[in-house]
């Protein structure tokens, strides 16, 4: 069975764009285009502040449940200042 090991890098070619890995299909390299240029942005916004109020109740009750000092979820990956 094959591992990462075993695949090709990418290449950049002259015109600045990958070269497609050994092995991927186009119809797989389009969809990955067409999925990052419709969601990217979506994506990188910033989470609402009550849905990160949600998180962090739910990890301080599971914090106590569990036994831990209920610490609260890192906002520095989520919420930009």
């Amino acid at each position: 069975m094959a591992d990462d090991n075993d695949k090709a890098p990418e290449v950049r070619m002259p015109s600045g764009r990958l070269s497609p890995k050994t092995g991927e299909r186009p119809f797989d390299l389009w969809l990955h285009k067409q999925l990052h240029a419709m969601y990217d942005e979506i994506a990188s916004e910033p989470l609402p502040d009550d849905l990160l109020k949600l998180i962090d109740n739910d990890a301080a009750v599971n914090g106590r449940q569990n036994g831990q000092a209920g610490d609260t979820a890192d906002r520095s990956l989520t919420k930009k200042k």
